[in-house]
């Protein structure tokens, strides 16, 4: 009889001593357990395979006992002596196969004996599963975590526990077709596992699973399947991402394992430890985030955070940064500090690409037996410097603009360019950093980096954050085209800025909204004006170049 076991039950999740993650299905459980939806649950099935109840009649008496020889004490005892097993006749029934969710906390501490293990584990910390038997399984592990007591298993060695089995509930999506379908085995939509292990890899299929499971939501699986052989049709885009992933860090592996070292009392170049200095505290930042990710149990964010970073972060910039001039050499000290961050984010990455990070964690340095990344302690946060990461994402963002008129005007990549300035905060920056300086030039590969002067060369001009930069080219530029792009990014600028007056206009915003939240929005205002206002002022000068 359920009634008082889901009455419970219930409390225990509507007072949030057991949290659900995504919160939402509380009205799933909710539905399930009230007063006028409870059922009462027949515990036996009539198959001939399973669990046989452990009960045994004679006549109208009933023993149970687990095994039949208790059972025979018992009967004895209560009946005489001279009753014989073959007078007692066990249950034809088995257990219920969901029976044991309810057995589970006694199946995994062997009937309550050992009291030391329960304190220790009991209740456990998270409890994994499908919303799709969050009755079935769910709702009957909490109700019994509730109601063991020594009454009900009748031994001695038992003490109530009166607890919640679990603290969490994390409640994974389903996986299914393109067609939003289940994937089963009777409908032939399920891909062969050991098919996509040998195309993508073990880590690369779990990638791909992993970056599109938020919590809660079904995956939809894109490879079409043959159904008779179960052989993967089409690229799984998903899982392919996975792989080039793992790819891309067997290749940053390669390129520091050849980079020749400098003799190690060679000065280390500033730019390089400014490089270092912003690893570091770009991954301090990256571990603060994946502890309020994995919080709230948000691992599809997890996952793409740990890719963004390693991708980004450390293979397309922070390897370029440190990457000596061909056919020269490195500094010790910058690849030692190179490979101590690769070794980090490979400790980080385990719990998704088990596989490929304990491989490529073995390959970066010589360990010794037993010292394997699955037992490597989790990397120590430190202190963010804002400052830093700032400066380099300026430097980026520069960066990319130059770049990006490289490619526009057809120039060389090796092609050394001047870059000139109008006086804002990072030309400031610049002119005070020489590593800052050096690493721009470098990344960038700039000539030289000055204020803007009179020139006869024709001068790209763009803005870089709310600074304004112009690039010498020799080709004839396309007035009209450089104006007709300015005069776009003006537009953008002005309605991006009405949007935000509009919000700080607002003065229940402004009233109730945090103030490092409001204080954003007009930084945000600020930061446009000053951006409107270098493209107003491009814009006049391009006018007096247009025929």
């Amino acid at each position: 009889k359920m009634d008082a076991f889901a009455a419970e039950a219930l409390e225990a999740v509507k007072s949030g001593e057991v949290d659900f993650f995504p919160p939402h299905f509380i009205n799933m459980y909710e539905n399930w357990l009230k007063e006028e939806n409870v059922r009462d649950w027949c515990i036996s099935r009539q198959l001939w395979w399973g669990q046989r109840i452990p009960a045994w009649y004679h006549g109208e008496e009933v023993f149970v006992a687990a095994t039949e020889e208790e059972a025979l004490a018992q009967a004895r005892e209560k009946l005489g002596a001279d009753i014989r097993l073959e007078d007692l006749k066990q249950d034809e029934d088995v257990l219920d196969t969901w029976f044991s969710s309810w057995l589970w906390p006694i199946s995994v501490f062997h009937g309550f004996q050992g009291q030391e293990e329960l304190r220790y584990y009991y209740p456990t910390q998270v409890l994994v599963t499908a919303w799709d038997i969050i009755y079935l399984w769910v709702a009957r592990m909490i109700m019994a975590g509730y109601t063991w007591s020594e009454d009900l298993l009748g031994t001695e060695h038992m003490e109530k526990t009166g607890k919640q089995p679990f603290n969490h509930v994390y409640f994974t999506g389903m996986v299914r077709d393109n067609k939003r379908r289940k994937m089963s085995k009777s409908l032939g939509n399920s891909p062969d596992a050991l098919v996509l292990l040998d195309k993508y890899g073990a880590d690369g299929v779990r990638f791909g699973m992993l970056s599109s499971a938020s919590a809660g939501n079904d995956i939809i699986f894109d490879a079409p399947i043959d159904p008779k052989t179960g052989q993967v049709l089409n690229e799984s885009k998903l899982c392919d991402q996975g792989l080039n992933f793992s790819n891309k860090m067997w290749n940053a592996l390669r390129l520091i394992e050849g980079w020749e070292q400098l003799p190690a009392d060679d000065p280390q170049p500033a730019a390089d430890q400014l490089a270092i200095d912003w690893m570091h505290h770009a991954f301090y930042a990256l571990l603060e985030q994946l502890d309020k990710s994995y919080n709230n149990y948000r691992l599809s964010e997890v996952v793409m955070d740990l890719y963004n970073f390693i991708w980004n972060n450390f293979c397309s910039w922070f390897l370029e940064m440190i990457k000596p001039a061909y056919g020269e050499a490195i500094h010790p000290a910058t690849k030692q500090a190179a490979i101590e961050l690769f070794e980090k984010q490979m400790i980080v990455l385990h719990p998704v690409m088990p596989f490929v990070t304990e491989e490529i964690w073995h390959a970066l340095k010589e360990r010794s037996t037993g010292e394997d990344i699955i037992v490597a302690e989790w990397p120590e946060k430190g202190k963010v410097q804002d400052k830093v990461l700032k400066q380099i994402e300026s430097l980026k963002e520069l960066v990319s603009k130059v770049r990006d008129i490289r490619q526009q005007f057809g120039l060389k990549k090796s092609e050394a360019l001047e870059l000139y300035a109008e006086e804002g905060n990072f030309y400031s920056q610049l002119t005070n950093d020489q590593a800052l300086m050096d690493l721009l030039k470098k990344m960038a590969v700039l000539g030289s980096v000055d204020t803007k002067s009179d020139t006869d060369k024709n001068l790209i001009d763009f803005i870089s954050g709310v600074d304004k930069f112009y690039v010498a080219v020799e080709q004839e530029v396309d007035w009209a085209e450089e104006l007709a792009k300015i005069e776009k990014d003006i537009e953008y600028y002005q309605g991006f800025l009405k949007s935000v007056e509009k919000k700080l206009s607002n003065e229940r915003f402004v009233n109730n909204a945090p103030e490092a939240v409001v204080e954003k929005e007009r930084q945000k205002k600020a930061d446009g004006e000053t951006k409107l206002a270098n493209l107003l002022q491009a814009k006049k000068d391009v006018e007096g170049k247009v025929e």
